[in-house]
Parts: C-alpha cells; structure tokens; sequence
C-alpha cells in the first residue's frame, strides 16, 4: 500500500517525502514514502493518517504479512543537508581580499 499525498511529510534535512509511522513500542519512526523490496519494516495502515511498523530483523518477527509492505526507515537513505555551492572564481584582473585575524 502506497500511502495517500496528504500522510506524506518532508525531511527537514533533505526535504524527501516521509511516511511517519508509530512502531509497536509507541515511537514515532520517519520511513521513506515509497515501499522498498529489501526494507527491513513492515508498515500497513491502522486508521485514517496513521501508520504503524515493526521491525522484521528481529529474532521474533513473524514474516511479512498480507496487508503490510516493506519500507526503509529514512534515517538509512537520507544523503544529509544540500552540500553548498562553491564560489564561483573571480575574474582574472580581480585580486581576492581575505581577512587576517
């Protein structure tokens, strides 16, 4: 199941779509929006806007079920802050001026 445009929220580091989801201990997980076939938690719809996951490399975890679909948790595929540009050079009969502390 692909979750609806409307659960979706963005990364406040790379601003990607996510998926929060509730695990079974109560906290709150951020998984990427689009499932993954090697994601290692499975997260099915509980109510309207809430998504629920648990994790399938523990020892216990019982298979994936019919009505869940793999996910990645984000934190495993977020690439970090836009990495900032670099100065574009000056012109050759430019001199650069650089403080001296």
């Amino acid at each position: 199941m692909i979750p609806a445009p409307r659960e979706l929220s963005r990364c406040n580091i790379c601003n990607r779509p996510v998926l929060w989801t509730v695990t079974r201990a109560g906290n709150r997980m951020a998984v990427d929006a689009k499932p993954h076939d090697d994601g290692n938690q499975a997260c099915y719809r509980i109510s309207p806007r809430t998504w629920q996951s648990r994790s399938l490399d523990a020892a216990d975890a019982l298979p994936l079920a019919a009505w869940e679909h793999r996910y990645k948790p984000h934190v495993a595929t977020c690439p970090g802050p836009p990495k900032p540009k670099p100065p574009e050079p000056l012109p050759p009969n430019v001199v650069p001026i650089r403080r001296t502390r």
